[in-house]
């Protein structure tokens, strides 16, 4: 049975104009026309829930999801996208985790106020503070260096 870009747009919750895009980059072609609509087949279909699987879940960024998919998979194969897919996804993992546990702090402290007076919230936060102080002092501190001749001083 075929599908009109229509019903595959309702069907899979997605626009029509995200698989008129997904056609022009090569991701998802349609199986025909009939007129001037686009078809849709069963090979397509699975081909689409694919593409949710890998990008609309979350798993990888749309470029990602064209890479691993093309007929030419870039140098290092689909496998190097998706191995550099899952890096990307531990690392968010882990700052969500972090998240996870400031919140539940909060929501367990015993201070009245925990966003004003939580020793352990104010920790945090002056580590945060040090860290981006620290960042942009070595920063400049490269940029001087950079700037400076041969015998140590300031160009001019």
């Amino acid at each position: 049975m075929d599908y009109s870009i229509s019903e595959v747009a309702r069907y899979f919750g997605i626009t029509v104009s995200a698989l008129r895009y997904y056609d022009q980059v090569g991701l998802l072609h349609p199986a025909g026309r009939r007129g001037t609509v686009r078809i849709y087949g069963r090979d397509e279909l699975r081909r689409l829930a694919l593409i949710q699987l890998l990008h609309h879940d979350g798993m990888m960024s749309l470029a990602d999801t064209t890479a691993t998919l093309a007929d030419k998979p870039p140098s290092g194969g689909s496998r190097h996208v998706v191995a550099e897919s899952i890096r990307v996804m531990h690392h968010q993992i882990e700052q969500l985790r972090a998240a996870q546990h400031i919140l539940e702090h909060l929501l367990t402290c015993p201070r009245d106020d925990p966003i004003r007076d939580c020793p352990v919230l104010r920790t945090q936060l002056e580590d945060t503070v040090d860290t981006a102080l620290h960042a942009n002092q070595t920063a400049e501190l490269d940029t001087r260096m950079t700037n400076k001749d041969d015998s140590g001083r300031p160009e001019t």
